[in-house]
């Protein structure tokens, strides 16, 4: 059932329509980000942190606390178990968000199936997670992307902060949950898709001025 996602993707929600799934889609989702976690951590460099942290106009007291952190033995498990519990926390203010959003649409939400939908397409997410992983292994550095940022020659400035909201696997997994939604509470017409993408873009727009570095969303 898991590879629906991929390759059935409407079959895998119609299934969530009658068992919300999304224990096992959220376990495999943080067994990647682990992964992600730990290839990034062990290819970090300070000095090279530092650099970018500079370019980026860091005060001295915030590059201090940054090296002070890359000197901790427990760097490495306190990553770890910080992303795993932003994951979940961010999977779930996800799933809050559309499932409110439902009635939006005249719908009456049910926020474990909304979760299952959020679940299942964040497998898309996972997939994101193994790619990143397998570059960040090839190019020996974490600063990796695989958005439209891309294409560009500098890794800094507004323009870049935008276009690296627009990564291809979080495009690919907001358009599953527009169609997870559409099946899952049988909604007529294309409602999901622009009620959906329309929250993702505000979001885009908001987070490209309040935060520096590239989002997951």
């Amino acid at each position: 059932m898991i590879g629906d996602i991929f390759l059935a993707p409407r079959n895998y929600f119609l299934k969530l329509r009658e068992k919300p799934l999304f224990v096992i889609p959220l376990i495999i989702i943080l067994i990647f980000t682990l992964i992600q976690t730990y290839v990034a951590n062990h290819y970090t460099k300070v000095s090279e942190i530092i650099k970018r942290m500079e370019e980026r106009g860091a005060t001295p007291e915030q590059i201090e606390r940054v090296e002070e952190f890359f000197k901790r033995p427990t760097r490495l498990i306190i990553s770890l178990v910080s992303a795993s519990i932003f994951t979940i926390i961010f999977l779930l203010i996800i799933a809050l968000i559309f499932n409110f959003s439902l009635t939006l649409l005249g719908i009456e939400g049910n926020f474990e199936k909304t979760l299952a939908v959020v679940c299942g397409a964040g497998l898309v997410s996972a997939f994101g997670s193994l790619i990143r992983s397998i570059i960040i292994i090839l190019r020996q550095s974490p600063f990796v992307t695989t958005s439209l940022a891309l294409f560009l020659p500098k890794e800094s400035g507004l323009l870049f902060r935008f276009l690296s909201r627009f990564d291809f696997f979080t495009i690919w997994q907001i358009i599953l949950i527009a169609l997870g939604l559409k099946i899952v509470f049988d909604i007529k017409g294309n409602k999901t898709y622009y009620l959906v993408i329309g929250i993702w873009l505000f979001w885009v727009i908001i987070s490209t001025f309040l935060f520096r570095g590239p989002q997951r969303f």
